[in-house]
């Protein structure tokens, strides 16, 4: 038994400093690090103390240093992954970006050069190799594995760190939840701060949450006040467009640039509805700002770091802007001029209640900009196909790329996003020509990804892009400050539309003149629990809302006649891009686009008995459609 405690005190050493090394990799000084430890030594032991917890399996292994170097291995990566994403983006690495992986990786040389590549790949095989040879050469315990003894001293640690833990959550001195999770991670450590991410998703049930308080809530901020009362003719197509890091740069005290380079939407801010939007990320997250605008759900409530649209989203139906609008006879559309799998939208928009999705890979007429990333104006086309693809008013949701990091210069970014407001301008100058009553809500995301401080903004924070509600409708040109989950309500509130259950809620607590904040959010988190994880009191049980059947793209990609010539395969059909592909039995060949009506490939896997299909495949290789039949009259899919 003295052996292992004497074995248990090496670990304790061995995880303070690695503790040590993490806090230094993501705070990248000697003084910060320094801050850290005098300021809040005792959130530095529970760390520690939580750094300790993977080793325990130590014991009941003879290979004892073999185990140890496998669990320092395993840390220094989490360590070294949260201190090369805090060079990109300001949000740190969290468990769910471990649901990312796979996109991820195909973003690599959009970050970073391939020297840097490939020295991580050495880096990370030599690591494999040391691990390999320490397995072989690393001294095995003479001891054996006493059961007992291994049992007892692993539970007498786990009850130490456990009830650290708890008491350090208890008393505060750790938050269970975290309104801004980069602070959070400097203030509690990256240990307990991935911990949290790990294993605290979702919304917890609240206290108070039962039926009768439910019911009390419908009555109070639910019940239904002025329907939808705009005139026929008045109807207007309600149009928003999520820019992509788009932030007003004068608002960085130390912004070097002298030429303003977003003109046009700085003359919408002064003369249409605008204020500031306050989003629940920081250089990366888009999905999450793109969340609360749909949902109108506060991201607060969840865990730490988390995207619903890679957990509840996956399974859950979620009411949303969409279905309140196609309840009011909107055809519902949503665009985006990047891959249609990233966050899993290709999914999720159906949980959404959108109708059709326009991913880059139903796009024609792409154009890149230097790092990689389409350029804006393309979108300008999809929307426009979207509001001619039915004979009423839709709702299209769009997301811009173009102002995506990573950013050679900030002289770089006031290029790209130059080049944004000149698309914008174009939109609302072809929206105006259309004479249809419209209305654009344009907003940016987040922050752009530099390391810029507090203190160096004007507005004092790093949290708050701007929005602007341009329209032809003459509507009331309020000024108001929002939080991003209340932005879709105000738009509604504006057009005298008060349905849905979220946008009925904000409305209700908007329009107080004292709104008490801790009452607003306690009942909004009552809210979104029912709706996503309880008994869905608000719908009396029984959820209205189905999935769609998402249909992908606007204009259908057909398959005409398929020949073999020369050697090749070759397909004529109709609106082909550089994404579509030909499949032998669902197999991808190497295809050229000969022009949009004709498309070739090897004969490799010719045969009379193999399936011909042409299909849209963007680079992470999944499929996420087939391109429609055509034989003379009839129209199939295959």
């Amino acid at each position: 038994m003295k052996h292992l405690w004497k074995i248990l005190g090496k670990l304790m050493v061995t995880a303070l400093l690695i503790n040590l090394l993490i806090e230094l990799v993501s705070r990248k000084s000697l003084s910060s690090l320094a801050g850290y430890l005098l300021g809040n030594p005792l959130v530095f032991l529970v760390n520690t103390l939580l750094v300790l917890a993977p080793f325990l399996w130590v014991f009941f292994v003879r290979r004892k240093f073999f185990a140890a170097s496998v669990t320092i291995f395993l840390w220094g990566v989490a360590g070294i992954t949260n201190g090369v994403l805090l060079v990109f983006r300001t949000t740190p690495f969290t468990a769910t970006d471990l649901k990312m992986i796979p996109y991820g990786a195909a973003l690599l040389t959009t970050y970073l050069t391939w020297f840097q590549i490939v020295l991580g790949v050495i880096a990370f095989v030599l690591a494999l190799l040391v691990c390999v040879v320490m397995w072989r050469k690393a001294p095995i315990d003479l001891q054996p594995v006493n059961l007992t003894q291994s049992a007892c001293v692993a539970a007498v640690s786990l009850a130490v760190i456990w009830g650290c833990l708890n008491l350090a959550m208890m008393s505060g001195l750790v938050a269970v939840r975290f309104g801004n999770i980069g602070q959070a991670y400097q203030a509690y450590g990256f240990p307990y701060c991935f911990a949290n991410s790990l294993f605290n998703t979702g919304i917890a049930r609240p206290d108070t949450y039962d039926r009768e308080v439910v019911a009390e809530l419908e009555a109070e901020a639910l019940k239904p006040e002025k329907l939808y009362s705009l005139e026929n003719n008045k109807t207007p197509n309600i149009i928003m467009v999520q820019l992509e890091s788009f932030f007003d740069p004068t608002l960085w005290q130390k912004n070097p640039v002298d030429k303003d380079p977003i003109p046009f939407f700085r003359y919408l801010v002064r003369d249409y509805p605008s204020g500031y939007l306050s989003v629940p990320s920081v250089g990366a997250g888009t999905a999450n700002t793109e969340f609360e605008c749909i949902t109108g759900m506060n991201l607060d409530f969840f865990g730490p770091g988390e995207y619903p649209y890679k957990t509840v989203l996956q399974k859950t139906v979620c009411e949303s802007m969409a279905f309140t609008m196609r309840g009011l006879g909107y055809r519902a559309h949503a665009i985006h001029n990047n891959e249609g799998t990233f966050y899993d939208r290709h999914k999720v928009f159906a949980q959404l209640g959108f109708e059709t999705f326009t991913p880059i890979e139903y796009m024609n007429r792409i154009e890149k900009n230097p790092t990689g990333w389409c350029r804006d104006e393309v979108l300008i086309d999809e929307i426009f196909k979207a509001l001619d693809s039915s004979v009423g008013q839709d709702f299209i949701y769009t997301i811009s790329v173009q102002g995506h990091g990573k950013y050679p210069s900030f002289e770089y970014y006031c290029e790209q996003i130059h080049d944004m407001d000149r698309f914008l301008k174009k939109l609302v100058y072809r929206l105006a020509r259309r004479r249809e009553p419209t209305v654009l809500v344009i907003y940016g995301d987040h922050l752009p990804g530099f390391e810029w401080t507090l203190e160096e903004m004007k507005n004092r924070s790093l949290y708050q892009t701007q929005y602007v509600i341009w329209n032809n409708l003459d509507l009331p040109d309020v000024k108001r400050d929002l939080e991003a989950y209340q932005l879709t309500s105000q738009v509604l509130n504006l057009l005298n539309i008060h349905e849905g259950t979220m946008p009925r809620f904000h409305q209700h607590y908007l329009k107080r003149s004292t709104m008490e904040q801790e009452e607003y959010l306690e009942a909004m988190e009552l809210l979104e629990y029912d709706i996503l994880y309880g008994k869905q009191e608000v719908y009396d049980g029984d959820s209205p809302f189905e999935a769609t059947k998402l249909e992908m793209g606007i204009t259908p990609i057909l398959q005409k006649e398929t020949s073999h010539q020369s050697g090749r395969i070759v397909v004529y059909g109709e609106n082909f891009n550089s994404y579509s592909v030909i499949c032998v039995d669902d197999k991808p060949l190497e295809t050229v686009l000969v022009g949009q009506d004709c498309l070739t490939a090897d004969d490799e896997l010719w045969g009379e008995d193999k399936k011909i299909t042409v299909q849209q495949i963007g680079r992470d290789k999944v499929s996420l459609g087939i391109a429609r039949q055509v034989y003379g009259e009839e129209t199939k899919k295959p």
